[in-house]
């Protein structure tokens, strides 16, 4: 059995504690928090380039990666959003045969994302090291006690109208919203320069001021070409210093919420990627920019693919809707629910009698308790922007409200195999 069939083992395999039943390991893959997660390799970063990352996550196991961060100096994290591990075989197969051989002179395992697998809290992990319970960025659309809002926090809004960066004019401070230590921060602390790159509509963003709080340079991109010839300018430049360098990827994600994740326009734009790839970065790399130079490609994600047919509107449940206190929280494939007061064992019984096809209720006390966001103790505030029932998606299907695009053929958030399992992917340069 290979490397990569052990480890993808050993996630179907884990389970969390009072969970066992509700979410069976045939169908659904848990969070793995304890080194085979997402949320481990900000500590395996610093790691690699000499240093702890205090009160996070624990590094992934050091077998699996230890003997090729020898003597690292430049460690480079690509973050392909929404490109699952059972992706990657076609991945591989569209990209073209020298970054099918750098998969091979590599080393290719999955990893789970977080819970909820959607983007927001998983970038945010990416940075930090901590599990969503500890950084607190739990979804897309997340309650905002404060302000008394549903927010969608792509847009940083409130939800009902997505009106961009409405919070920021309501006094709401990105900074404040997670306050957890950074990667950038410690590695800045230690004396290593941190560069990200992202789009350059990106770079002065409120999104941006919390995912990439503490980095040195922050570097706009136009597309995949310029990204990877800048990358490389990058690294030439510190050919002599320990140096560490994120560059994000959206587009894949997007293409698979508007075409389906297995469409022909995302492989397309992953064969663009590779070859760009190879042609502006890892081809022209002159030997000394490579010396010590360790490539990470990984997701923060996987997409299911959700056909509009599947979707539950919520305008068809009216006796659903009297129960609720608030619109649903977090993602269309991983709701948090609000009951009304007195209304929650009702609640309850309503998902099971009418939605227990199509979707999990977990009482969030009991998924608090059993570590789905994490190790730790929920804050108050915490609690209440979680609700008091989660609704987890089975197969395809997605809860939708009045404002949600129904027309969105991929998807992700919820406990599906196709959605947790991402690729983590490593490869010296110097070899």
């Amino acid at each position: 059995m290979s490397l990569a069939d052990r480890v993808e083992q050993t996630l179907r395999a884990y389970r969390l504690p009072g969970l066992e039943e509700a979410l069976p390991a045939d169908t659904f893959v848990l969070p793995h928090y304890g080194g085979y997660s997402i949320a481990n390799i900000p500590a395996t970063v610093a790691a690699m380039l000499g240093t702890e990352l205090e009160g996070a996550m624990p590094p992934i196991p050091a077998e699996l990666w230890a003997d090729l961060a020898d003597g690292v100096r430049h460690v480079v994290l690509v973050i392909l959003d929404g490109v699952g591990y059972r992706y990657m075989p076609q991945m591989l197969a569209d990209a073209g045969p020298g970054f099918r051989h750098l998969a091979e002179m590599g080393r290719l395992f999955p990893l789970t994302s977080v819970f909820p697998s959607t983007t927001v809290t998983a970038l945010t992990t990416l940075r930090t090291g901590q599990a969503p319970l500890g950084h607190g960025f739990l979804g897309t659309r997340l309650l905002i006690g404060e302000y008394g809002v549903m927010a969608f926090m792509l847009t940083l809004g409130p939800a009902a109208s997505k009106q961009r960066e409405e919070l920021l004019r309501w006094g709401w401070e990105p900074d404040e919203f997670v306050t957890a230590p950074t990667l950038a921060e410690r590695l800045s602390a230690a004396g290593v320069p941190t560069i990200a790159y992202t789009y350059h509509h990106f770079v002065n963003g409120a999104l941006s001021r919390i995912f990439l709080r503490g980095v040195g340079e922050v570097r706009g991109y136009a597309g995949f070409s310029d990204q990877w010839i800048d990358l490389r300018q990058t690294l030439v430049r510190h050919q002599d210093e320990r140096v560490f360098v994120s560059a994000y990827w959206a587009n894949f994600d997007s293409l698979s919420h508007l075409y389906g994740p297995r469409a022909e326009a995302g492989r397309a734009d992953l064969r663009h990627l590779a070859r760009a790839l190879e042609e502006d970065l890892l081809d022209p790399l002159p030997a000394a920019a490579r010396e010590g130079t360790l490539l990470m490609f990984v997701a923060d994600h996987g997409e299911v693919s959700t056909p509009p047919a599947r979707v539950v509107r919520l305008a068809d449940h009216p006796d659903l809707q009297q129960m609720l206190l608030l619109p649903p929280g977090g993602e269309t494939r991983a709701a948090f629910l609000y009951a009304r007061p007195g209304q929650a064992d009702g609640l309850r019984a309503y998902v099971a009698a009418h939605l227990a096809d199509q979707f999990v209720p977990l009482e969030t006390e009991r998924a608090l308790a059993a570590g789905l966001f994490g190790p730790g103790e929920a804050t108050p505030e915490l609690q209440r922007r979680l609700g008091d029932l989660l609704l987890l998606a089975r197969g395809d299907s997605r809860l939708v409200g009045p404002k949600d695009l129904v027309e969105m053929p991929g998807h992700h958030g919820s406990l599906m195999p196709e959605e947790m399992l991402v690729p983590l992917l490593l490869m010296r340069l110097d070899g």
